[in-house]
């Protein structure tokens, strides 16, 4: 779907629940948030972008924050016009198909191990009636790609999960999978990502039409060419991080982790790693 050219893009990396780190970013980027946790939307030419998996991880409590923020600031934000955008990321996917009972998700003792490991979304929506309602809404909001085309020089093309050209930004139901997620690291243990998904260096071009993608989870912004990771990994205890597209200039900021929840614990594959 491409996005107006007019506008300056806050584009948000994988926030995890991670609500104080998101709300600061975006202060840090020229929005207030009143008493009542509104994102003033007297910035008339500055819209928000997540690039996807705003859910997951983080603590019950933190994720409440984040879902009803994003839900409240979503339909505030767009009630003239379109200010907020949501990208769908793989865990959204996931937690989607567990909480509406998806038949074709067959349901083993491994399953349900990641299912209390890596979604522990679902157990917070299972019991959560108003706040599954609002999850389904942003759900059915949420899209897997986004593209600012504003000239021939330069572009922009978002997604979730890396994937190879040939899925990039097209309309079909593989194409959408493929952006939303990338091959399973978990179940690749041992394997370099640059091995795991080495289309990535293969495709990538010297050239200002960028790919920016999270999902990865990696210690700092990672960028190979026109190839950038923006998964700071913010629950990790790193940093939340976003991309700034304003007209034909592309920028970058971020916040680091403040310590309101326990983090997460990872051992980092590094992306572009030469």
């Amino acid at each position: 779907m491409y996005i107006p050219i007019e506008e300056e893009y806050i584009v948000v990396g994988d926030v995890h629940g991670c609500i104080d780190e998101l709300k600061l970013l975006l202060i840090q980027n020229g929005f207030s948030i009143n008493s009542n946790g509104l994102i003033n939307n007297s910035l008339e030419n500055k819209s928000i972008i997540l690039l996807g998996d705003f859910i997951d991880k983080a603590s019950h409590e933190k994720l409440s924050e984040t879902i009803n923020f994003i839900y409240k600031n979503y339909y505030h934000l767009n009630q003239k016009s379109k200010k907020f955008y949501l990208i769908r990321g793989n865990h959204e996917e996931m937690v989607y198909r567990y909480i509406l009972n998806d038949p074709t998700l067959e349901i083993t003792p491994k399953r349900l191990e990641e299912k209390k490991k890596y979604y522990n979304t679902v157990s917070l929506l299972e019991k959560n009636s108003n706040l599954k309602s609002k999850f389904l809404k942003l759900y059915k909001e949420s899209y897997p790609w986004f593209k600012y085309n504003y000239n021939g020089e330069f572009s922009v093309t978002l997604t979730h999960a890396p994937c190879k050209e040939e899925y990039l930004a097209k309309d079909n139901e593989i194409s959408h999978q493929k952006m939303i997620k990338s091959a399973s690291r978990s179940q690749n243990r041992g394997i370099k990502l640059d091995t795991l998904l080495s289309y990535l260096i293969e495709e990538a071009k010297d050239n200002r039409h960028y790919h920016i993608f999270g999902h990865l989870s990696q210690p700092n912004i990672r960028v190979f060419k026109n190839k950038i990771c923006i998964d700071t990994s913010a629950i990790y205890g790193d940093s939340l991080s976003c991309a700034i597209i304003k007209k034909d200039k592309l920028l970058f900021d971020s916040v680091k982790f403040q310590n309101r929840q326990k983090s997460a614990t990872q051992e980092y594959n590094i992306l572009f790693d030469f």
